[in-house]
């Protein structure tokens, strides 16, 4: 074995050695540097962003949805319908008498229209107030797996005809309307798009504003 040799091959491993290290320190310190500046640039633009952000800009990324539905109610209307032949629409036509017993389920869904919604801010720059018409109703969808005639009592002299499901159906529309006006829903709406609204201002600007709300009359649209 030429011991020669072998000594200068150690000498030289120790020799490149610090170099290697050397280069290890600088190539961690540039992506320790790199990466450092990165996420102060990620931050930088997340300030800035959040530091551009003011009421009007928000409202209209708020109004930009159109319409928000703010609450939703499921019905279960069982009635009867009867009916029978007139004469002159005065006088009943004995034995002439039908009968079914209808089920009409569906979902009414109501909110409230973004396109119309209006704000301003207060002198004093801390109180921003949304107007806005009054929820109504967006629409009235029924469950027709669930709806239907239950039972029917027909009669030769006077049959029950699609007309007459379709008027029932009709009346069981308005029905479910009415009913559901009288339960409050409206007020369940307007209680809901408020938070909905107040959040998205708080989300995007935090607490430095109160967010504030008035309501135009229905008959006022």
């Amino acid at each position: 074995m030429d011991l020669k040799k072998l000594s200068n091959q150690k000498l030289s491993f120790f020799l490149t050695k610090p170099k290697i290290l050397v280069y290890g320190l600088i190539i961690g310190l540039l992506v320790g540097i790199f990466g450092i500046s990165a996420l102060f640039r990620a931050g930088e633009a997340r300030y800035r962003q959040a530091n551009t952000l003011s009421p009007s800009i928000v409202f209209s990324r708020i109004v930009s949805e159109n319409e928000m539905v703010s609450a939703s109610q499921q019905y279960n209307i069982v009635d009867k319908s009867t009916d029978d032949n007139t004469l002159f629409d005065i006088i009943h036509i004995p034995f002439t008498e039908n009968s079914f017993w209808y089920r009409y389920c569906g979902t009414i869904k109501v909110g409230v229209n973004l396109k119309k919604a209006t704000y301003e801010t207060s002198a004093d720059g801390k109180t921003i107030t949304v107007t806005l018409d009054a929820p109504y109703i967006i629409s009235n969808t029924p469950d027709m797996d669930k709806s239907g005639v239950l039972e029917e009592n027909n009669n030769l002299l006077n049959p029950i005809h699609v007309e007459d499901v379709d008027a029932f159906q009709r009346k069981c529309i308005e029905q479910s309307e009415t009913e559901i006006a009288a339960g409050g829903i409206f007020d369940e709406a307007k209680q809901n798009t408020e938070d909905n609204i107040r959040g998205m201002f708080n989300s995007a600007l935090g607490d430095a504003y109160t967010v504030e709300f008035s309501w135009r009359d229905a008959a006022s649209e």
